[in-house]
């Protein structure tokens, strides 16, 4: 593949290198400044290393101890992490996939830090009269790839401790490809994340260890062999030395191991993959076994090979390539003797190679988003996981509509694409073993949108803590979905997608400004989008603010941040009505949290096609779990408070994250790399914002010879307004209804849908175009919705997005009819104002 990211303040008690001075010795510690961070910070996309934490490194490895005050957090769920080691890396294959090892569990808050001492770190945790002291030191053995962590423990309590050998660590793989050691006693544990390359080893002399994992979390218990109990008397101290290792892969983690316990010698062992036409295997996956037992999971290079490093024996190759078995499973056996060995499989079918090119209407490169769907027998590949960046399971993203990427020969179903404004390609594509097909695939900008660019404001990726995405596959994502505008706004951390822009070459295509997610307790309610944000790279949560068990205390925090700079405020996914009808959750009326409503500019209203059938409560699967967004904001609408609607995909994924929820927002460019994010900020405090999830949906709403957009105030002493409603859709979206909701009610003769105004839709491009006619009684706001009852969006977005019906509808427009301003009417619409949702 041409594009593959799987070939992917502190007490110091003493000081000698706080001069930050860069490290010249290999293996001597030293505190990261802007100097030598570069020299001395793994690679990976969970490194979460920042200014002030020190690092170690020798010729095998590199590794950073948090620095040791209590704020340090990771991120927002890797918490409390002063004096661990949270990022380790193989210098062989640098990919950091450890977010951080507790040693001792937690239970010993390291408040200080002793620096290169015999060229270790060396942290402390003070000791009480009701808890030892804890002292671990952490130094690499000499050019291996492993970190030896002694902790020395000494009773400082007036009573005998009999002490808890016992760590903790946090990996998250719940959406990787990440086998763990079985929950069980082992003499090593282990784990490997696979696609990303990168395996860790935890072993102590003396001591097996019984582990117990999840998705993310793993606590190690370490039992002497003798059987004997720690346990101190007042003034003794114990001593407990554990080694971790990391490499590429597992079968080198066992290889390591087998050294240092002094188990079997490996010895090297050189694979190479190709296929029915000799042609190279590139980042085939190979599972290693001896009998029953398999020895780990290597993948081979561009080239088709890879060395790795085996003890003598007997081994079964099982091997699979973008998820498809090269040969039956049990097939391929090798025999590995000592000395140096080679082994050529081939695979029982033929590759091809697809070469694609994609581009505009005008013949111009464009991002685009490109799914296969094996046909006639041929399978579906399955390249990655959903935290990949180029190729997604079964979608290759590309920035420049540019790829190569090997696949069996076969046929296949193709799916172009590049967001609602433009049409989609369906089409296939032959594959022939040996051979370059070309993918050629000109998608049409149907979709006319000048003087609107499209936004999504809520994304995550892997520095959130709560997902492992690669954040250069969300800007890859967001720019194939023809995102035009995205602040990067993840969890508690002001954070920046420009580098990835800037190395990918989208400044043309993808706009976006720092901003941040604060998210606090009590869920789901204290969460808070704000852009822009001052961001400040490589220190504690990118110089964000922390969050506050008050939602209000947290709101108002983020409006007076960077000395009270412009923001906009954007309240995420809420329960409205304990946000502003019921703040003690008791289920009655009380004001809700009403500090602060003034400095919410606009609200998350999703899921999007509720608005087609507005109900008490969002029934999904047959189950009510919330009260519908969609409605409780047009009846806080009522009740006068003026928050707009926004919808966003709050995408923490790369399969199909991006580009199922977007925001149309009024600007005076229409070319991405002129932007300006303030400009978005104030277009969107004022409401000049359409909702969409496909449909591209046009209201201008005229009185008395003045016209205005969504989200603003309408003088119409006549009672009368005109509203010119136009829809677009590309190919594969329909809308078949378009009506106006007045004060949230729908109105007689302004629904207008296929079955009874046929002549008033359209097949092509444009559904629907026409003016419509509104005579108030009063003050009214005005929202006009479109969408398509029955039809859902389909295969372009993907198996969860794709279930949504299409729809789209703007904020309000705010009608003075009496001339004395607009008076809410405190309509509820037939349902009581929501409370906490039990």
């Amino acid at each position: 593949m041409s594009k593959n990211a799987a070939l992917p303040i502190v007490t110091v008690l003493l000081a000698i290198l706080l001069s930050g001075v860069a490290v010249a010795q290999v293996g001597v510690p030293g505190k990261l400044t802007a100097d030598n961070w570069e020299g001395l910070v793994p690679r990976g996309k969970e490194v979460d290393a920042i200014y002030g934490d020190i690092a170690m490194k020798n010729a095998a490895a590199r590794a950073i101890i948090a620095a040791s005050v209590n704020t340090r957090n990771a991120n927002m769920t890797v918490r409390n992490v002063g004096g661990c080691l949270i990022d380790f890396a193989a210098t062989s294959f640098e990919s950091d996939q450890l977010s951080c090892f507790y040693p001792g569990r937690r239970k010993f808050p390291f408040s200080g830090m002793l620096e290169r001492v015999d060229d270790a770190v060396t942290v402390v945790s003070p000791g009480t009269d009701d808890r030892p002291s804890c002292m671990v030191r952490y130094s690499l053995l000499p050019d291996q790839p492993v970190i030896e962590v002694t902790s020395t423990w000494k009773n400082t309590t007036g009573s005998d401790w009999t002490l808890a050998v016992e760590d903790d660590l946090r990996a998250d793989g719940g959406k990787e490809d990440m086998p763990k050691t079985p929950n069980g006693t082992h003499d090593l544990f282990w784990f490997h994340d696979i696609y990303w390359g990168q395996a860790y080893g935890v072993r102590a002399d003396g001591y097996r260890i019984r582990c117990n994992s999840n998705a993310r979390e793993t606590v190690l218990d370490y039992e002497a062999i003798d059987g004997q109990p720690a346990i101190m008397k007042p003034g003794e101290s114990f001593e407990f030395t554990r080694q971790i290792i990391v490499a590429k892969d597992l079968v080198e983690v066992l290889a390591v191991n087998d050294e240092l316990s002094g188990g079997p010698q490996a010895f090297s062992a050189k694979l190479s993959i190709t296929d029915a036409k000799h042609q190279p295997v590139a980042g085939a996956r190979i599972i290693i076994s001896s009998g029953s037992t398999e020895r780990g999971t290597v993948l081979t290079g561009n080239d088709g090979h890879v060395e790795t490093r085996l003890p003598a024996g007997e081994y079964t190759l099982n091997v699979t390539a973008a998820g498809i078995d090269v040969l039956p499973p049990g097939t391929i056996r090798i025999s590995v003797a000592s000395g140096d060995n080679e082994f050529a499989v081939e695979a029982a079918y033929a590759t091809g190679v697809v070469s694609a090119k994609i581009t505009d209407g005008e013949a111009r490169s464009i991002p685009a988003k490109v799914e296969f769907i094996g046909s006639g027998g041929t399978p579906t590949p399955n390249w990655g996981p959903e935290t990949a960046e180029y190729f997604v399971r079964n979608l290759a993203y590309t920035e420049d509509g540019t790829f190569d990427v090997p696949l069996k020969a076969g046929t296949y179903d193709v799916i172009v694409s590049h967001g609602p404004e433009y049409d989609a390609v369906f089409t296939k594509v032959t594959v022939e073993g040996g051979k370059t097909s070309v993918l050629s695939a000109s998608l049409k900008r149907s979709v006319k949108t000048p003087g609107w660019v499209s936004a999504d404001f809520h994304s995550h990726s892997s520095p959130s803590g709560d997902n492992t995405g690669s954040q250069l596959g969300r800007v890859l994502n967001l720019a194939a979905e023809h995102v035009e505008f995205a602040p990067c706004t993840e969890h508690n951390r002001v954070s920046t997608y420009s580098h990835h822009i800037d190395a990918l070459n989208l400044q043309s295509q993808l706009a976006t400004v720092s901003g941040m997610e604060l998210t606090g307790q009590p869920l789901p309610l204290n969460h808070q989008n704000v852009f822009p944000m001052k961001y400040t790279p490589r220190t504690q949560d990118g110089g964000g603010p922390t969050t506050d068990i008050s939602p209000e205390t947290q709101i108002e925090r983020i409006a007076l941040w960077d000395d009270r700079s412009e923001k906009l405020i954007q309240q995420n996914h809420p329960d409205m009505g304990w946000l502003f009808f019921d703040k003690d959750g008791d289920g009655k009326p009380d004001g809700g949290y009403s500090r602060g409503f003034e400095f919410m500019d606009v609200m998350e209203i999703h899921p999007i096609d509720k608005i087609l059938d507005l109900q008490q409560f969002d029934v999904r699967d047959g189950k009510a779990f919330n009260n519908q967004r969609m409605l409780n904001w047009l009846q806080l609408l009522n009740q006068g408070f003026r928050i707009y609607g926004v919808v966003n995909t709050d995408a923490h994924y790369n399969f199909h994250g991006s580009g199922g929820l977007r925001n149309w927002i009024q600007s005076s460019t229409d070319d991405p790399a002129q932007i300006d994010s303030t400009e978005m900020m104030h277009a969107s405090e004022q409401g000049r914002l359409i909702m969409s999830n496909g449909p591209y949906l046009e209201a201008t709403f005229s009185a008395d010879g003045k016209s205005v957009v969504s989200g603003q105030d309408l003088a119409a002493p006549s009672g009368k307004v005109s509203v010119h409603v136009r829809v677009q859709c590309p190919n594969w979206i329909d809308v078949d209804t378009v009506f106006v909701l007045v004060n949230g009610r729908r109105v007689d003769g302004l629904t207008f849908t296929r079955e009874t105004t046929p002549d008033q839709f359209g097949n092509d491009t444009v559904k629907f175009d026409q003016d419509l006619n509104i005579e108030l009684d009063g003050d009214a706001h005005i929202v006009v919705a479109t969408g398509h009852r029955t039809e859902v969006l389909g295969d372009v977005l993907g198996p969860d997005w794709g279930r949504q019906h299409p729809a789209a509808l703007t904020n309000p427009v705010f009608v003075d009819v009496d001339g004395n301003g607009f008076t809410p009417n405190k309509d509820t619409l037939d349902f009581p104002l929501p409370v906490k949702f039990p």
